[in-house]
């Protein structure tokens, strides 16, 4: 992945007292964000995280996560808003110059009418360092985060909650495929709010702990897209758990684009990594309809290799971008 680098701009940020985070830096690309502090959970450990919610044990465990939010400066709202989810990468790709796709489409959204927020589920959880090892926050951490961020923005009375979207790419796509799932949702927040939109990108459905039987939210507008050509995250999979979904009632549109990879919208020609950890060769990882993870669910070191490609293929982020906008405008303004 290209070389990141952290620069915190602390002008146009509102309550940064406690800024521990580096979404602070997108200050300097979108101004006028506001640091808000979430209430959400760490789940239990893997492989059975989701028995965590279910024996309510989660709640032992409490943390505000960071987040910054923009409401769009002309009207009076309740607006619409679009939730941006990190990747393993962390929050700091929201502001590296090789990932411009996020902000540049929360810029365009702010002029639309529809508010923006980035969430940050690394930092409160000190995993704030670049270059952090996702395995410092479980899988279901980051499910969790989804749901509370709903039920935060629910509190808000700038914001229309029946018009809420959700977007992000590998794990930040994993949580935005996850928000689908009612037994998820049933647990953590009330049953009446959900996701109007999700748009989940590079999404890794083999090794995500999402249900092995799916029980979809209906009314959540779903169109997930994967690279053909994406060495970390197989598209057939998720192109299979995509079919299931639909089968058991999710609204929800499977798109597999020739010539794309991992992290398709990145704006720079794509690139083999040789250090990112590749999970191939390790088993399965889902939910039963009981709670429990499948039996050979693993965290075994030696079934991962290393070395996938992350990047723009023919600047497919500049491809990509019109229907990105027009999902979003048409299921959240029209």
């Amino acid at each position: 992945m290209k070389k990141v680098l952290l620069v915190l701009i602390f002008l146009s940020i509102t309550n940064i007292s406690f800024a521990t985070t580096p979404l602070i830096s997108l200050g300097q690309y979108i101004k006028g964000l506001e640091l808000v502090k979430i209430p959400s959970y760490n789940s239990g450990p893997f492989p059975n995280e989701f028995m965590s919610l279910k024996d309510g044990s989660y709640k032992n465990s409490p943390v505000k996560i960071d987040a910054v939010i923009k409401y769009p400066e002309k009207g009076d709202g309740p607006y619409p808003i679009v939730v941006f989810n990190h990747a393993s990468g962390g929050p700091i790709l929201f502001s590296n110059k090789w990932f411009k796709f996020n902000r540049q489409q929360a810029r365009y959204f702010l002029k639309k009418g529809i508010a923006v927020m980035f969430v940050d589920n690394f930092s409160s959880r000190n995993a704030m360092n670049v270059g952090a090892d996702q395995s410092q926050v479980s899988t279901f951490s980051f499910y969790i985060d989804a749901f509370m961020t709903l039920d935060f923005l629910s509190n808000d009375p700038k914001i229309d909650i029946k018009r809420v979207g959700i977007t992000g790419w590998s794990r930040g796509g994993m949580n935005s495929l996850a928000i689908s799932e009612k037994r998820i949702r049933d647990i953590l927040i009330d049953e009446n709010l959900y996701y109007a939109a999700s748009l989940p990108r590079s999404v890794e459905c083999r090794q995500s702990g999402f249900f092995r039987n799916p029980l979809p939210i209906k009314e959540t507008k779903i169109w997930m897209i994967n690279g053909a050509n994406d060495d970390a995250s197989h598209a057939h999979v998720c192109e299979e758990y995509g079919e299931k979904m639909k089968v058991n009632g999710a609204d929800i549109k499977i798109t597999t684009k020739a010539g794309w990879g991992h992290g398709f919208e990145a704006n720079y020609e794509a690139e083999y990594e040789a250090d990112q950890e590749k999970w191939h060769n390790c088993p399965d990882y889902y939910t039963e309809d009981n709670g429990m993870a499948n039996k050979d669910a693993s965290i075994d070191k030696t079934c991962i290799t290393y070395g996938y490609t992350i990047g723009g293929s023919n600047e497919s982020w500049k491809k990509f971008s019109p229907q990105f906008k027009k999902f979003f405008v048409k299921n959240l303004l029209n």
